[in-house]
């Protein structure tokens, strides 16, 4: 007996401390960039609908989103509690969840902020997803409140 319970406590210990994998905070805002546009996406914790990850695709259209099919640029799942900084090329581009989407212009030499809410009334109803534009401020709020935003492993700041 005594060999097994040495094995569950080794398996245990390392279980634990290979899954507790940490991850990095949000710490400054990128500075604006004169040669591209910069889009920060903000999912901050909120307890409905909090277990999933959403996918996001951000696609980018070359002239005006009016005229034209978009070209897909990439790709994420943004948990909960998790943000995502992107540098792109000036001019429309769509951002497209499970069943929102919004197109955007970005500017070079610009920040922008968008935080993507998830909403339901009741734990029957079924949810809403949108993207919400921000002001800085609200944004860096919703950045450095608590426990910080976590970094999404693609962020490009």
């Amino acid at each position: 007996m005594l060999p097994n319970f040495r094995i569950f406590c080794i398996t245990l210990a390392l279980l634990l401390t290979t899954c507790s994998g940490s991850s990095k905070k949000f710490i400054r805002l990128k500075t604006e960039n004169p040669s591209k546009a910069v889009l920060y996406l903000l999912r901050p914790s909120r307890i409905p609908m909090a277990l999933w990850k959403e996918r996001i695709r951000v696609l980018r259209y070359r002239t005006s989103f009016l005229d034209e099919e978009p070209v897909s640029k990439q790709e994420f799942r943004l948990s909960d509690g998790e943000y995502i900084c992107l540098e792109s090329e000036e001019g429309y581009h769509r951002l497209v969840s499970s069943d929102s989407e919004k197109v955007l212009y970005l500017e070079k030499n610009r920040i922008r902020y968008l935080d993507y809410m998830i909403f339901n009334e009741s734990f029957f109803s079924p949810a809403e997803r949108y993207f919400k534009e921000l002001e800085a401020e609200d944004a860096l709020r919703l950045l450095l409140d608590g426990a910080r935003l976590d970094r999404h492993p693609l962020s490009q700041d």
